[in-house]
């Protein structure tokens, strides 16, 4: 038991489990006092140690740690959640498209269309061209699914200053670790990626902010609202924004200021130390900085990861080098903040072990999608924290399969592998470039099941306990002074969430897919409950 200053609540249950694979003593109360676990066992004994505690009765649910998405951009999010997306089915469809650009708004001038896949509408393929016909005179941008690529007409490329009226590139204005592709006619043909594709639609990254396709502050934060009330819904207490600047932090201190929030954590752009220094300032219990944002290569989803072994169709990116990242982690370490630097395929995670290797300093390896053998035991020698796609097996299972092959399945995303090896891994969804659905993500490491129903990558399957551990002390455990966190063990956030069905079985599992859970705590106070939830104690409660 821990040492508690004030009033101690009891909450009572089915069940309460410390940890996912709890195998101690049966408990069924959880003491809660200052916002975190004061003890957990018999209700009995709970109750005889603090006589005038506040007794919530939780009914016959369980008592679980709240859920963690280690990597993901709800601000991101909440800004594509203002634009018009498309189905696939509609991307295929020129009649449809041109639909959604006539009836899209504008965005600081921009029309903007988000969570593209397609590379061909209406046997077209999609490029300058097609979307100046749709589109003839304002900028347009459509933002491919993985963030990383898109496309722009003419009128956007010159918004960007990246090519003239005619299409030709203006290649002084094109950044660096970026690009504007080119066709057989020398003119762009729009499609832009990287840093040119961030300069239109991130402005944590843009070189120019002012010209980003973004909505407006307060469209955003309605926005956020439904995403913090859909994670929070589905038990989820922690979420880290993994790419954030001026603008998304300003979001993030406005919502949690608000109330009934859950925890966030964040990461800055590492090429912006100043605004880095300025952000670990500000925040607060529920708000903090925690870490610089890097880039080595491109996405998973679309082939253009660096790998040691290209695909067909392939596009691998580099961009940087291990003396790069070697600077970036002494930077990081220097205004103690973690360095999580996104890395996709095995030849970039080898550009990070060879940085670690000269500094001595390791951080957060995010994605690492395609992990080598022989790169484990190093990644586990060296101490890098590794936050790979949740459920990206089941949302793009079998675009990955066509791209990397189907016995190529067994090398991407490598959960099982990394967990057996004792790397320390988290559960993390990308969201918006995956749904937000924290049992999805669980879902799909259990079963490695695409949509289509096909197994992918079969030997890389979680049991639904490790599963569950992913999600808790997995994601607690790759951000930096969590402690306890992800647990429910004495002196730990009083963070959990309460389920009609026990999520160690493969059918309470699946119960909780696209269901929201019965009740979420942060700190010992409720976020979310659902309608059916029936609780006795103070009023705060009800």
């Amino acid at each position: 038991m821990a040492d508690t200053d004030g009033r101690v609540s009891l909450f009572r249950a089915r069940a309460v489990l410390p940890e996912a694979g709890w195998a101690g003593r049966p408990a069924d109360a959880l003491a809660v006092a200052g916002g975190r676990v004061a003890a957990v066992g018999p209700f009995g004994e709970l109750s005889g140690a603090w006589p005038d505690a506040d007794v919530v009765d939780l009914g016959r649910r369980w008592v679980i740690p709240g859920l963690e998405d280690a990597h993901c951009h709800p601000t991101i999010a909440a800004d594509e959640l203002c634009h018009v997306s498309l189905s696939p089915r509609d991307q295929r469809d020129p009649l449809r498209v041109a639909a959604a650009v006539g009836r899209a708004g504008r965005s600081n001038g921009w029309v903007k269309l988000v969570g593209w896949l397609e590379e061909r509408c209406g046997g077209a393929a999609v490029d300058r061209r097609l979307l100046d016909r749709l589109c003839p005179a304002d900028p347009l941008v459509v933002v491919h699914a993985n963030g990383h690529w898109g496309y722009a007409n003419t009128a956007g490329l010159a918004r960007m200053g990246f090519a003239d009226d005619t299409g030709a590139v203006i290649e002084a204005a094109v950044p660096a670790n970026g690009w504007v592709e080119t066709g057989s006619d020398g003119l762009a043909t729009g499609r832009v990626f990287e840093q040119a594709m961030f300069d239109i639609m991130e402005p944590a990254l843009a070189r120019h902010p002012g010209r980003v396709a973004l909505a407006g502050f307060e469209d955003r934060l309605a926005a956020l609202r439904r995403i913090q009330r859909d994670y929070v819904s589905r038990g989820v207490t922690a979420l880290t924004e993994a790419l954030c600047g001026e603008t998304g932090w300003d979001l993030l201190e406005r919502i949690q200021a608000e109330g009934a929030s859950p925890r966030y954590s964040a990461l800055a752009p590492v090429g912006d130390p100043d605004l880095a220094r300025g952000l670990a300032e500000r925040g607060g219990p529920r708000l903090r900085l925690i870490g610089l944002k890097s880039f080595v290569d491109g996405a998973l989803n679309g082939g253009t990861c660096l790998l040691s072994e290209p695909v067909p169709d392939g596009d691998p990116q580099q961009l940087r080098t291990a003396d790069d990242v070697a600077r970036e982690l002494r930077l990081a370490d220097s205004l103690g903040l973690l360095l999580a630097v996104h890395a996709n395929g095995d030849a970039a995670i080898d550009v990070l072990l060879r940085a670690s290797e000269r500094t001595g300093l390791r951080g957060r390896i995010e994605h690492g999608s395609v992990v080598r053998d022989d790169q484990v035991p190093v990644i586990r020698r060296q101490g890098w924290g590794v936050v790979p796609f949740g459920s990206y097996v089941h949302e793009h299972g079998e675009r990955l399969a066509d791209t990397y092959g189907r016995v190529g399945m067994g090398r991407l995303i490598r959960h099982r592998t990394l967990v057996d090896a004792g790397v320390p891994v988290g559960g993390s969804s990308d969201y918006p470039c995956a749904g937000p659905d924290p049992w999805q993500g669980m879902w799909s490491c259990v079963t490695r099941r695409s949509r289509e129903g096909e197994v992918l990558g079969e030997q890389e399957r979680l049991t639904p306990v490790q599963a569950l551990r992913l999600y808790t002390r997995g994601s607690a455990s790759v951000r930096p002074g969590s402690g306890p966190a992800g647990t429910l063990r004495p002196g730990a956030p009083a963070d959990f969430a309460v389920l009609d069905a026990d999520p160690r079985r493969q059918e309470g599992l699946e119960a909780q897919l696209g269901a929201p859970v019965a009740a979420t705590f942060v700190a010992g106070a409720p976020v979310y409950a659902g309608h059916d939830v029936e609780v006795s104690g103070p009023e705060w409660c009800r």
